[in-house]
């Protein structure tokens, strides 16, 4: 039987975008992924955009994610089959996908980049369920979380609400943004240490700008 993390419920009348709750203790928003292991999940309106793919110039997107798909033989990491292109069916290199881990403290909620990782688009289109349920493709994650993960219908949907629990949560807080995984790799103008501030992920160009 699958066990979902573990995620305590949050106080239902803290204002959106609350300043952070007062404890010194880091939690950490991350699931695990890997060889037959992935879970859905849906990032929050206020952080669209400002994924590498969007911020990078294309040359600088492909040293990145080129090395990542290759050191994976060209097969994404959680099912095993090759990259394709789901237009037209022909064989290319996988995604490469940003994994995430939102993380808060007395002081600070940042969005830090843990790792990339190379996903089919089967596999991709869990990690973004949001996008998927808009597009009327819900029915294709749930057939693939099924499959790869070998879980009954009643495991599927515990794992959709957790999704939907968590992203509720993430929309209550401006979240900086951390690229510090690839310092020495990538440039960001005006942030050296690729740390920006939320207040400045707009600057990047590519971020969701709506009220």
């Amino acid at each position: 039987m699958m066990k979902l993390p573990s995620f305590g419920r949050r106080n239902r009348h803290q204002r959106r975008k609350s300043a952070i709750p007062a404890t010194k203790a880091l939690y950490i928003d991350a699931l695990p992924i890997g060889p037959g292991l992935i879970y859905p999940d849906m990032l929050p309106e206020n952080v669209w955009g400002s994924n590498l793919r969007g911020i990078l110039p294309k040359a600088d997107w492909d040293r990145l994610r080129i090395p990542v798909c290759e050191a994976a033989g060209n097969r994404c990491e959680v099912c095993g089959q090759p990259g394709y292109d789901p237009d037209t069916d022909r064989s290319r290199r996988p995604d490469c996908h940003e994994l995430w881990h939102f993380e808060v403290s007395s002081t600070s909620a940042a969005q830090r980049l843990a790792r990339l990782v190379a996903l089919c688009p089967d596999c991709h289109r869990i990690q973004h369920v949001g996008r998927a349920s808009v597009h009327g493709e819900l029915s294709m994650v749930v057939s693939q979380l099924r499959v790869v993960n070998s879980w009954t219908d009643h495991e599927v949907s515990l794992a959709l609400d957790n999704a939907d629990e968590r992203y509720r949560w993430r929309r209550r807080f401006d979240w900086d943004l951390d690229l510090s995984l690839l310092v020495g790799k990538i440039q960001v103008e005006g942030a050296p240490d690729l740390f920006i501030p939320a207040d400045r992920r707009r600057l990047l160009g590519n971020s969701y700008s709506g009220g």
